[in-house]
């Protein structure tokens, strides 16, 4: 029987796919969603015609374990990563598709200035490509809006009364924009979901400035994208490279001593507990009091996802892991948060 929680998992529960976290009092997720910003996309993840079987069977696998929980965007490949999700569904009975739950969003291109006719055209273009009436979760992709915070609320909000999506989110917000947007949004009738922010051991600042914490007070969910610091916290890369070239200037940017260290700690971890030495990192952010986002293109990436999940670390390992955690960085263009 599933168990459920409000925004994030009481701490030291053991995450299954039986423990619900509750989005704006609306959606049931599991605690672990599943990435698709590789569904589609050639600049950054070589996305190849070959690559569609594998997706596929990573989209079913993940839905038939529970782990169906699954975020994109209208920028992930143009449009594909949209389209594929939508083409995988197809293959589902109405019944299955309401068990799965799709978070999309909007980009705020400095063009898109005509609030809310832009978000409602956007938001109804994705999901013809996802091929659904209404989405479960419609993110602002990040806080680089013309049109200011208050604006773009009553645009979601719109979309919400139109019976376009269900709930709306953010992403890459801060600490004094979510305040503004939670504000705006609840003057509507209206929680805001969740706050979508890069969150790793290698990107703790969420947790240092307190935004994890103040989302939370305010019931807002966060979800913690490239949980797995784009793969540098696997153990596929030591800690003096060499890197994926698009990879390299954040991976080169982490001093090596610190970063061999907690690569070290992870390693011995995943001896300890039997795992993958991603599912640690994972299950650090879950830990955390977030939902990680862990990016999948072929099963055996969501079969190592799911392995985070059935076990929770020991105080005592979480604190080993923040001893050689890095702080990281917010930027003045879109990451706020």
């Amino acid at each position: 029987m599933a168990v459920e929680y409000t925004v994030k998992l009481d701490k030291g529960v053991v995450p299954t796919t039986e423990t619900k976290i509750v989005l704006a009092n609306t959606l049931k997720v599991p605690p672990l969603a599943i990435g698709t910003w590789q569904f589609g996309d050639t600049t950054y993840w070589g996305w190849t015609p070959d690559a569609v079987k594998d997706a596929k069977e990573a989209f079913d696998l993940a839905t038939s374990i529970g782990l169906n929980f699954f975020d994109t965007a209208e920028v992930y490949g143009k449009g594909e990563s949209e389209r594929e999700i939508g083409t995988f569904r197809k293959e589902y009975s109405k019944e299955q598709q309401d068990e799965q739950t799709i978070a999309t969003k909007f980009f705020p291109h400095d063009y898109r200035t005509e609030f809310p006719d832009v978000l409602i055209s956007a938001l109804k273009d994705s999901l013809e490509r996802l091929g659904m009436i209404k989405a479960d979760l419609y993110q602002i992709h990040a806080p680089i809006h013309p049109a200011s915070i208050e604006v773009v609320a009553d645009a979601l909000a719109d979309a919400v009364d139109a019976g376009l999506v269900k709930t709306v989110g953010v992403s890459n917000y801060s600490l004094d924009e979510i305040k503004t947007m939670h504000a705006a949004l609840k003057k509507r009738g209206i929680q805001l979901a969740s706050n979508q922010v890069s969150f790793s051991l290698i990107r703790t600042i969420p947790e240092k400035s307190g935004l994890i914490k103040l989302c939370h007070d305010l019931g807002v969910a966060v979800l913690a994208y490239s949980p797995i610091g784009m793969g540098l916290l696997t153990g596929k890369f030591g800690s003096k490279g060499p890197w994926p070239e698009a990879r390299n200037r954040l991976f080169s940017s982490l001093d090596p001593d610190q970063l061999e260290k907690l690569l070290d700690t992870l390693a011995s971890l995943a001896t300890k507990y039997d795992r993958p030495q991603a599912t640690i990192a994972l299950n650090w952010t879950i830990a955390k009091g977030t939902i990680p986002l862990a990016g999948v293109r072929t099963p055996d990436h969501v079969r190592q996802n799911a392995a985070a999940l059935g076990f929770a670390l020991s105080e005592e390992d979480i604190k080993a892991l923040d001893q050689f955690a890095f702080e990281g960085a917010n930027n003045k263009e879109w990451q706020h948060g």
